[in-house]
């Protein structure tokens, strides 16, 4: 493509004497403007450019040229190209092409839209030169008329001659003055009907000019539609893509921090943990320790293998080996020494040790296990002396209604052997276990009170001789001997 070098005044006259397009480039800055400009420089548009007497000029998009050229053909899209005819009408305006095939069949399709609008004009262009020629032989022959008639005024005014002569001189002239009013009126009649034709055939070509402003505007208005459809969408997908990068990063930073929290909270709740067991321990021992080293007296509980108990109080400064010894002499036979809590079975390394030192004081549990006697042994007496209890508690009610009975009829034999009496080794073993928990919580018997089963009864001696007082009486009312 050639640019015109002159001015756009010039550039314009000289389109309109080459009947040719005149090219308008409105140029802008951008990656748009290089390629159309690529495109108008091919060699196929300069060819065509070239063979139709094109004429281009290329104005800049915010220069003073391009805003008069707004003034009377709106720019609604830069870059763009106005293909413009002779007549001043724009035959096309090009805003974008997907590709230069298809910005190359445009430019010829505008091209030969100018060849058949130059072809139209020099038809009407021959036809007024035709009807202007035949005005002037119309005029012709109004000249070549106006002789005759006056020849034909001078001949009535001579008036006297001789008849027969001058009659066929007259009908002769009278005849070419009917023909050429005849002429006249043809002449006067195709004029007419040329200038109807004429005023049609511009009728027309005003209707195609408007239809071609109009169509020409729809495009505008539908390229200015499509753009700003084209910017919404873009404007609404950048905000959506705005909007989902905030959403990922709040989503990420508030997993992080919740990971975060999460991992501190465990760690401050795992070391307070730690730091209270410590301190608990310590605490603990503390106190073990200062309990242990201010009583200055132990009260040392013995509970031995039969579930008997006995307790006695020792300086907290004696030795294990006073307290072995202590229970072996009250037992009279060896035995284990172990505690339950903690767990813990005294040696002969301990026997030397204080009871302060063994966390023996103030207080302690001992439990007694005698060494000849197997754990078995332990559990099958412990069993036993239960299964005696068991019987005689059911059993119970029958001896009580045995003796209602016994006393009801007057017997006074004895009462029917107790549940103890009737056990085998498991209850003597009961019965031995029996009678050393006695002694060892309460000691021996007193006088006044005697045992009659499970039952023990509470006496006055001073009244021991009366006889009413040592009868027993039921809950009926009903007295038993």
């Amino acid at each position: 493509m050639k640019w015109f070098q002159g001015d756009i005044p010039s550039a314009i006259k000289t389109a309109k004497t080459n009947k040719s397009v005149f090219i308008v480039f409105i140029a802008g800055d951008c990656d748009k403007t290089r390629e159309m400009e690529n495109n108008l420089h091919s060699e196929e548009v300069t060819r065509l450019c070239e063979q139709n007497k094109a004429v281009a000029v290329k104005l800049a998009g915010g220069s003073n040229d391009c805003k008069f050229f707004s003034q009377i053909y709106p720019v609604v899209v830069i870059p763009s190209i106005f293909f413009i005819g002779d007549n001043g009408v724009p035959l096309e305006v090009i805003g974008e092409c997907k590709s230069a095939e298809e910005f190359r069949e445009k430019v010829k399709k505008t091209l030969e839209i100018q060849k058949s609008t130059s072809a139209t004009a020099a038809e009407a262009a021959s036809s007024i030169e035709s009807a202007g020629a035949s005005a002037q032989a119309e005029q012709k022959s109004s000249d070549a008329a106006s002789p005759i008639t006056n020849a034909a005024e001078e001949v009535d005014e001579t008036g006297s001659g001789d008849d027969n002569s001058n009659t066929q001189g007259k009908q002769s002239l009278e005849e070419r003055v009917d023909r050429a009013k005849e002429l006249l009126e043809q002449k006067r009649q195709e004029k007419m009907r040329k200038e109807a034709e004429e005023a049609r055939q511009k009728e027309i070509e005003r209707r195609n000019i408007g239809q071609g402003v109009q169509k020409l505007r729809e495009q505008q208005k539908e390229m200015q539609l499509l753009e700003a459809k084209r910017e919404l969408q873009k404007e609404k997908e950048n905000d959506r893509l705005a909007r989902q990068k905030v959403k990922e990063e709040i989503e990420r930073d508030r997993a992080e921090k919740a990971l975060k929290f999460n991992k501190q909270k465990n760690e401050q709740a795992q070391a307070r943990e730690e730091e209270n067991r410590r301190k608990l321990a310590e605490q603990q021992a503390a106190l073990a320790e200062e309990q242990a080293r201010r009583s200055d007296i132990a009260r040392i509980q013995f509970r031995m293998a039969d579930g008997s108990f006995l307790t006695q109080q020792f300086p907290a400064t004696e030795t294990f080996r006073t307290i072995e010894e202590f229970i072996i002499q009250h037992l009279g036979s060896e035995v284990s020494l172990s505690t339950s809590f903690p767990r813990r079975m005294f040696t002969a390394a301990d026997r030397d040790k204080t009871l302060q030192e063994l966390q023996l004081a103030p207080s302690a549990a001992i439990l007694v296990i005698p060494r000849g006697q197997s754990g078995s042994e332990i559990r099958s007496s412990r069993d036993a002396g239960l299964v005696a209890n068991i019987t005689n508690l059911v059993l119970s009610p029958f001896f009580f209604v045995w003796n209602i009975l016994c006393s009801l009829l007057g017997f006074s034999g004895s009462s029917p052997p107790s549940p103890q009496e009737q056990t085998s080794s498991g209850g003597s073993a009961a019965t031995s276990s029996d009678r050393n928990r006695s002694g060892l919580q309460k000691g021996p018997a007193t006088s006044n009170s005697r045992q009659e089963g499970a039952i023990r009864r509470f006496r006055n001696t001073q009244d021991d001789d009366d006889e009413d007082e040592r009868n027993t009486w039921n809950g009926n009312s009903t007295q038993q001997m």
